[in-house]
């Protein structure tokens, strides 16, 4: 048996914590801990959530107050024990969690709250998709980073373990200089596995030979195109023999040649982008430089000391660095062409190398032209000659290695994934025994909880064993061997770890390669939650007696809704439709049930879909499956609409059947009036005979009778009075079970008065009191009923209440009425809970009654007294519930023997 704890938490007033928590921008929920006999906890019970948290669990308010947390949310008991530890250590809890419902991700931060705890949830979808961009970013990053450190060697292993497929592919023209085909020059491993080649093939034969719709698809046409204008050509096509969507981008390297990158955009459309970034820095860091060559001679002052150099040859190199004219340039003075050539240029090196002849090499940065130059200046006769090469890019790119190598230091610190350079540990015969740690990034190190001293230069088998028995060890074998690479999940539990993670590892040269991995837990959670999801969903579904389908529509080539196709199903509805769970996909709506076309409710389900307005009809169907009366709703959802159908067909034929007997109790009716009129008349004519003849005798024969037959005279007498009686009692009960007249406001007080009056003389004579709503003067009650009805059931009452009073005391009958709930009102009255009632209670101080007898007294003709102790045909107290039962309500008795009795007449105010 579980138990809520008696610790109480204080809340501020419903309305108040209900006004303060709607206004906040995240879900609330507060829960207290229900715990077993033993005082574990076993559950939490929701005391308190807010309408943003209703919102994003996706749950009903019933759901919420009436199901404990485990219950509405079985995936949540993994994290019973932490939820355990924030109630009894008074610890904080967070963790995160892909809402289904909404496919946003949200943070649920757990805090201890007396004998619970509550939960803060807040939407950090956005934050979730920056933390994935930033992780993109960061492997392009890496990948640049490195681009530039390993050069060729790096750009060849990004190349062969990119999961785009990279091509670079040179223009073939005729003797008029048309483009007529292309060939690729450079093809990366992933390229080859699209294409189906080998990489001797796909080098050595034309695009069109080894693609044969290259020409006819457009493809050659683009190609053309990107060579000429130079625009970047991008297109997204199906290609049949991979069964994938492959991305084209063909950008124009030069005049000659195209990058063509091939996507599967499946898989990731960003790496595209990247690669072609990647492949325009490496065009940068590939071009080379010319070399400048200028002669000067020197000009002298009268001291015979240089004052000026005169350009006396260039090359068109030289002219093209330093922007010289071919005609003017020549005889000019070094100062004409360059004024400032004294402050900020190679002056002074002109000047030593001239005086001394020592031959200078440096770099020089040009600040007209803002390049760097690689100088050489040696002296030539009575003069100089300069060599200039432009190392402007070499020196770019330098800068660019160096800015690189910080990123990649960077990424290291920051990717989000481990990543790793492992160079590898040889035997005797060549082949690989173990791998060592040369680089790690930062993740690695948070992940294993080592220090980067601790992995740098020390072997991954020293460290963690456990890997040999893992994909690992198997993949690096294969990578180190083959140099093919590597992609694998594992779900990694040696040296006390227990991740799941998605693996590549890729060759970087002979003697090193490249590891990287993902830790994938919350996606793994995320998959098992989602098939926990969808199993309780087909579970709730199945448990659902009604059949109730998901389907989505079937369109035409124009676009028209043509038939529906089934998502889900449940098991009520595979019964019906005769249509199994297992094959729910593989047929269609108007395959299983073509009567909806003919019906119309095709057309229905049609109209859900195409404006979202729900409907809800009943059909009469007449072809199998479904044949009979049904009722459906019809509900869009999403890309679908929903159906829930109730068969109605039993319950038609229940109304049919009750409008049978409905017209059967009518004339039941109808013939009990007649036989009460029949036992009025008929019977009581011959008892007024019997009545009048013995009068007769009484009156004129007695005399001359004996006493004995005087004594059967009398007892034939009372006899008849009885059977009297009796009938006109039996003709008042059948008429309140037959004719019903319309209901009339009735002023009990004003009746009341009425019976108290009728029993005016029997009051006098028995010194009795009738004392209404305790003598307050306030009137009873003005209700809807038959007034005449009413006046009977009071009569009865007072009569009773007069005739079974105690010998020697004066009857003292109290009537009172006062408003009552629902819930006071006894449980055999029917829909008590949809009026309002009044309860009018007559009560006196007579001989009472056993209440073992409280239900009995009800029945027709039952006494609790014989007829010579107290008068009556034991009908009475039946007519008085018979007519409280035509009002809607009802009567209860309570007394003891020698103590009064009590009657309380229950009556709807609001009929």
């Amino acid at each position: 048996m579980y138990t809520s704890s008696s610790t109480s938490i204080s809340f501020p007033s419903p309305p108040l914590l209900a006004e303060l928590f709607a206004g906040l921008p995240h879900g609330v929920i507060a829960y207290e801990a229900v715990r077993d006999a033993d005082g574990l906890i076993m559950d939490y019970q929701t005391l308190f959530y807010n309408p943003q948290a209703l919102a994003i669990k996706g749950h009903t308010p019933e759901q919420m107050t009436q199901q404990l947390l485990f219950q509405r949310s079985p995936y949540l008991r993994i994290q019973a024990d932490s939820l355990r530890q924030v109630v009894e250590n008074q610890t904080a809890y967070d963790y995160e969690e892909l809402i289904p419902i909404s496919n946003r991700w949200f943070a649920f931060e757990n805090r201890p709250l007396g004998n619970g705890f509550f939960t803060i949830i807040r939407d950090i979808d956005a934050l979730k998709q920056a933390e994935q961009q930033l992780a993109e970013q960061n492997e392009s990053l890496r990948r640049g980073a490195d681009q530039a450190l390993q050069q060729q060697r790096l750009i060849r292993s990004v190349l062969d373990t990119s999961p785009i497929g990279i091509t670079v592919e040179q223009a073939i023209r005729d003797e008029t200089g048309d483009i007529i085909d292309f060939q690729a020059i450079l093809i990366n491993p992933t390229a080859l596995a699209m294409g189906g080649h080998t990489e001797e093939l796909a080098l050595s034969r034309r695009i069109s030979e080894l693609n044969p719709t290259f020409r006819t698809s457009g493809l050659m046409t683009a190609y053309q195109a990107v060579i000429s204008t130079g625009e970047p050509f991008h297109v997204e096509f199906y290609h049949p023999p991979l069964a994938r969507t492959l991305e084209i981008t063909a950008t124009r390297m030069d005049q000659e040649h195209l990058i063509v990158l091939f996507n599967d955009v499946t898989q990731a459309r960003q790496d595209a982008l990247a690669l072609q970034q990647k492949n325009e820095l490496l065009n940068g860091v590939l071009r080379t430089s010319e070399s400048g060559i200028i002669v000067f001679e020197a000009v002298h002052d009268q001291a015979h000391q240089p004052a000026d150099f005169r350009l006396l040859l260039t090359n068109q190199s030289a002219r093209r660095m330093f922007g010289l004219e071919v005609a003017g340039a020549v005889g000019q003075l070094l100062t004409e062409i360059r004024p400032a050539t004294r402050e900020t240029g190679l002056w002074k090196r002109y000047n030593r190398v001239y005086q001394t002849g020592q031959t200078y090499q440096g770099q020089y940065f040009d600040i007209p032209t803002q390049q760097w130059f690689d100088v050489t200046i040696n002296k030539l006769g009575d003069g100089l000659v300069a060599t200039f090469n432009d190392i402007t890019q070499a020196q770019l790119a330098r800068q660019q290695i160096d800015e690189q190598a910080r990123l990649f230091n960077g990424v290291l610190c920051s990717i989000t994934n481990g990543l790793s350079i492992l160079d590898l540990v040889r035997d005797e015969t060549g082949a690989m025994v173990d791998l060592r740690y040369v680089h790690v990034s930062q993740t690695i190190l948070h992940d294993t909880g080592r220090t980067k001293q601790e992995m740098i230069g020390n072997t991954i088998l020293s460290l963690f064993p456990g890997v040999r028995e893992t994909k690992y060890w198997t993949a690096y074998q294969e990578v180190a061997r083959t140099g093919k690479p590597q992609r694998f999940e594992v779900h990694y539990t040696a040296e006390g770890f227990d991740n799941y993670m998605d693996n590549w590892v890729t060759r970087l040269d002979e003697n090193r390669i490249i590891s990287i991995y993902a830790i994938t837990n919350d996606q793994k959670r995320v998959e098992i939650q989602a098939k926990q999801h969808a199993a309780t969903l087909q579970s709730v579904l199945d448990s659902c007696q009604l059949p109730i389908v998901l389907l989505e529509p079937i369109r035409s080539d124009q676009g028209a809704i043509i038939d529906f196709r089934y998502v889900i199903q449940n098991e009520a509805s595979a019964r019906i439709l005769g249509h199994p769970v297992a094959e729910t996909t593989s047929r269609t709506v108007l395959e299983v049930i073509p009567g909806l076309q003919s019906a119309g409710i095709f057309d229905r389900y049609v109209a859900v879909y195409e404006t979202g307005l729900p409907q809800q009809f009943e059909q009469h169907l007449s072809e199998a499956p479904m044949v009979g009366w049904f009722d459906f709703s019809v509900v869009r959802q999403d890309d679908g609409i929903v159906v829930a159908i109730n068969d109605q067909t039993l319950l038609r034929q229940t109304l049919q059947r009750a409008e049978q007997l409905v017209i059967d109790l009518r004339r039941s009716n109808s013939n009990l009036e007649q036989f009460a009129y029949v036992a009025s008349h008929d019977l009581q004519e011959p008892l007024r005979k019997i009545q009048s003849f013995g009068d007769v005798l009484m009156n004129q024969f007695s005399r001359s009778l004996s006493d004995e037959a005087q004594d059967l005279l009398l007892r034939m007498q009372s006899a008849a009075s009885r059977m009297s009686l009796l009938i006109r009692d039996l003709l008042t009960y059948s008429r309140l079970a037959t004719q019903q007249e319309p209901f009339k406001r009735v002023d009990l007080t004003a009746l009341i008065a009425e019976v108290i009056s009728d029993f005016e003389l029997t009051i006098a004579e028995k010194n009795a009191q009738v004392i209404s709503n305790n003598g307050s003067g306030q009137p009873l009650p003005v209700l809807n009923g038959n007034a005449i009805q009413l006046r009977q059931l009071f009569q009865n009452l007072i009569g009773n209440a007069l005739k079974f009073a105690r010998p020697g005391l004066g009857p003292v009958i109290s009537i009172t009425a006062q408003p009552v709930g629902p819930d006071d009102v006894p449980v055999a009255v029917q829909n008590r809970t949809q009026h309002s009632w009044i309860a009018i209670v007559v009560s006196d101080n007579g001989i009472g009654f056993d209440e073992q007898y409280q239900e009995r007294i009800f029945q027709l003709f039952e006494r609790l007294h014989g007829r010579s102790e107290y008068a009556g045909t034991g009908i009475g107290l039946a007519v008085c519930r018979k007519v409280a039962e035509n009002h809607q309500g009802t009567i209860a008795a309570h007394s003891q023997p020698g103590q009064g009795a009590t009657f309380t007449v229950y009556l709807p105010v609001d009929l």
